[in-house]
């Protein structure tokens, strides 16, 4: 946004003069005579699309301010305007002299002035330009005018000058926590920045809260650590039971194994607990079957009924 009143920059002039050969006539002392306008205007129809080829942008006139004798001398003005642009204020400056005269000298613009007045012939005398008033983009500072916005300043800019707002001359002015908008009324106003996570808030977002959505992930991360951890002493307590019922097994199996290597075994038991020697296993009362007749041919007789009926 950029406020110049251009229309109060001094403009940059050139003067230059061309020679008609055509006679002289005493209206012509007369500017305002009927002979001298219509002089004039034909001349300027002439001049004028060839002064605005030099600077298209800041042309603003070109006049007739004499007419002299010494066949027709046409002493000319021709203004252009400084621009709020540091390019184009050394282009008029330093640039627009040279291209002005190479212009006015082509012989193809001078026949094109001399078919005008009847084939008369067309010479350019000289060109002056004054000395400038604006040397470069901040002599135009004078000209800017950014009162009609709250809180706007002149700045420039890329080489020219503009009205910034607040935040452009000021970048931390929402602390980096929101958007700054240059109202033109108002001044500047921050649209703090939110989220779920965290919100910004107050006139320059300078104050800070917690969103709903970091105490719902904090709570949330603080359950699932909680139910880990019942898991793990869950966990834990089943795996020391478990040992503990599995040792315990193991140590009854062990005492059921004593028990029957120690207690179980009855094995000539009653005559060690008395002290006596076990007959079957002596050596008087062992079976020598190598003797046995095998031809020995036994009878017995069968077994008597007894009547227990009288």
């Amino acid at each position: 946004m950029r406020t110049v009143n251009t229309g109060a920059i001094p403009t940059r002039k050139t003067n230059f003069t061309l020679s008609i050969q055509m006679d002289f006539q005493l209206a012509f002392n007369d500017l305002n005579s009927t002979k001298s306008q219509e002089f004039i205007n034909t001349l300027v129809l002439q001049l004028q699309p060839l002064c605005k080829e030099a600077e298209p942008q800041s042309f603003e006139k070109v006049q007739i301010i004499k007419l002299s004798n010494g066949s027709v001398v046409a002493a000319s003005l021709a203004e252009y305007s400084y621009l709020n642009n540091e390019t184009q204020i050394q282009f008029v400056n330093t640039e627009l002299e040279g291209v002005l005269t190479d212009i006015l000298n082509n012989t193809s613009n001078l026949n094109k002035i001399s078919q005008a007045f009847d084939n008369r012939s067309v010479n350019l005398k000289e060109i002056t330009f004054l000395s400038p008033e604006v040397n470069n983009i901040t002599d135009l500072k004078p000209y800017v005018d950014c009162t009609q916005f709250a809180n706007y300043t002149a700045v420039i800019s890329n080489g020219q000058w503009q009205c910034a707002g607040h935040c452009k001359t000021h970048p931390n002015y929402c602390n980096h926590h929101g958007e700054c908008l240059n109202e033109i009324q108002k001044g500047p106003i921050c649209r703090c920045y939110e989220s779920s996570l965290q919100q910004f808030y107050g006139p320059q977002c300078e104050f800070f809260r917690r969103g709903p959505a970091f105490y719902g992930a904090l709570f949330g991360s603080l359950a699932a650590v909680f139910l880990l951890l019942i898991g793990i002493i869950i966990a834990v307590y089943a795996k020391k039971k478990y040992t503990g019922i599995w040792k315990r097994s193991n140590s009854f199996n062990r005492r059921l194994s004593i028990l029957e290597d120690d207690f179980f075994d009855f094995t000539n038991s009653a005559y060690h607990n008395l002290g006596m020697k076990d007959p079957y296993l002596s050596e008087t009362y062992r079976p020598h079957l190598g003797n046995v007749d095998t031809q020995v041919q036994v009878t017995t007789d069968d077994p008597e009924v007894l009547d227990i009926n009288p």
